[in-house]
């Protein structure tokens, strides 16, 4: 196994995610594990709280070896299509297996659920669940539900890629299933308890879906995804963004920060020195690496591994974060000078609902307006996602010709010296991005779309920082990738 592919967001990067790699390593020692990460916004159309660079240092001193960012097109999509740009990515970049986090890690389990899901008969009741109005993991559900409700076989032939139960990494593993009543016992069981597995499942879809043969070696998650409360060992992102949100600096904290601010370059914000003793910084930071874990927001920290808790206490401390509040502020500024034309060429933008977008505008904030626009059908989500098409200016045109042609480029965010022999080898089949600006000057076709939204989501993101030192737009253009020593 030369190359092992995640796609990941890593917002922010903490002891989960560093578990997973452990594991990786563990069983794989001689394997490159090479990242595809979202950039400055992720997933559900919001901006990651941290910056990409930042992220993919730390993942990095995790245990990545290498660190790519995924074109925002792509990172900022539904779930079917951020699997599929992650997937083609990895493809791209030369690997020769993905992983994931998952409660089930049962990879015959997972691809027939995948099967169940590309049926022509599953497809067509998903569609008409979603014009009903139900949200994509709900109707999935009752889509599988249907399938076997009217099905009395399923082919269960090994069709997706190479899979063994060599790939398997967990504490249990789960039966094979042997008759379809089994199935649909498994099947439910498996998507009701754990709503994050439809990623896993997306990721093993676009897989099929663009030929694409990679080993998948699923990693036992043991913690809830989006549990919003700290208190496992390894806790969920919701989690601890939102300890982080709640965390307050103290008076001597906000001195120390205005003395780094005073002597650092604005490019990249303030962090502890990569050559500094970690268990020098780990005692000036007060932070007990083997303490219990605690509840409270002032110990979030602790939440992150070791080597990195210092290196993120300094950024909290100088407010180099991203806010919610004032994305909030730019989205509804957006959405008052918006037109009603302007809003039915967005991506996802359907069934009138622009006219509900414009009447929501007129209200006191985006929140209010969000609140307002909340249904069965456009889940909050769904609506941060629109919300964020609308400010990249993200047209259902350009939506569809970047998916279709697929991430023609890496950009590499972060390496170590294993990810420096991977670049060595030349195992991409797409140009891999070191120097970004003469790169995007040099662009054409859907290779400059797909720059100018990644562009624009670094100059945006800058604008969420809440320390108003940090809020330039160069950052993305003179920020080098992060070369991060081995151990």
């Amino acid at each position: 196994m030369n190359t092992i592919g995640i796609i990941a967001e890593y917002n922010p990067f903490h002891k989960g995610h560093a578990h997973q790699l452990q594991e990786l390593r563990r069983a794989y020692p001689d394997a490159t594990l090479l990242i595809v990460m979202s950039g400055d916004f992720v997933q559900r159309g919001t901006p990651a709280i941290f910056s990409k660079f930042h992220r993919a240092q730390w993942a990095i001193m995790g245990g990545a070896d290498i660190v790519f960012e995924l074109p925002s097109m792509f990172a900022v999509s539904s779930a079917e299509y951020f699997a599929s740009g992650g997937v083609r990515l990895l493809h791209a970049l030369g690997c020769d297996a993905i992983s994931f986090g998952a409660s089930h890690t049962d990879v015959e389990e997972l691809v027939s659920i995948a099967k169940v899901l590309d049926h022509p008969s599953t497809q067509e009741s998903l569609r008409t669940l979603l014009g009903q109005g139900y949200s994509y993991s709900t109707a999935l559900r009752k889509a599988i539900q249907l399938y076997h409700s009217t099905n009395t076989s399923l082919n269960t032939d090994n069709s997706f890629g190479q899979n063994s139960e060599s790939n398997i990494i967990s504490e249990t593993k789960q039966p094979s299933s042997g008759n379809n009543s089994l199935e649909k016992s498994n099947h439910m069981s498996m998507l009701n308890t754990d709503p994050n597995i439809i990623l896993g499942i997306e990721y093993i879809r676009a897989l099929h879906r663009y030929h694409i043969e990679l080993d998948i070696i699923p990693v036992k998650r043991t913690s809830s995804h989006h549990n919003p409360t700290l208190g496992d060992s390894f806790p969920s992102g919701t989690a601890l963004r939102n300890a982080i949100y709640a965390s307050k600096p103290t008076s001597s904290s906000l001195s120390r920060s205005h003395n780094i601010l005073q002597m650092s370059d604005t490019s990249y914000a303030p962090c502890a020195s990569l050559e500094d003793d970690a268990s020098r910084l780990l005692d000036k930071l007060a932070i007990d690496s083997t303490a219990s874990l605690g509840t409270h927001v002032s110990n979030w920290y602790h939440y992150f591994p070791p080597m990195v808790a210092p290196l993120a206490m300094d950024i909290v401390e100088s407010n180099y974060y991203a806010t919610l509040e004032r994305y909030y502020d730019m989205i509804h500024l957006t959405s008052r000078v918006a037109t009603k034309e302007d809003l039915q060429t967005l991506h996802d933008m359907s069934d009138g609902l622009e006219d509900a977008w414009l009447t929501a505008s007129t209200l006191s904030s985006w929140e209010q307006a969000r609140e307002s626009l909340k249904s069965k059908r456009y889940t909050y989500a769904r609506l941060d996602r629109l919300a964020t098409y609308s400010l990249f200016r993200r047209t259902q045109e350009m939506f569809q010709d970047c998916h279709q042609q697929g991430p023609t480029y890496g950009r590499l965010l972060a390496f170590n010296d294993r990810g420096r022999q991977y670049l060595k080898g030349k195992r991409s089949s797409i140009p891999i991005v070191q120097k970004w600006a003469p790169f995007c000057q040099q662009a054409t076709g859907i290779t400059k779309v797909l720059c100018e939204q990644d562009q624009l989501a670094s100059r945006l993101w800058r604008l969420t920082i809440d320390n108003p030192r940090y809020r330039d737009s160069h950052y993305d253009y003179t920020t080098s990738p992060m070369y991060v020593q081995s151990l």
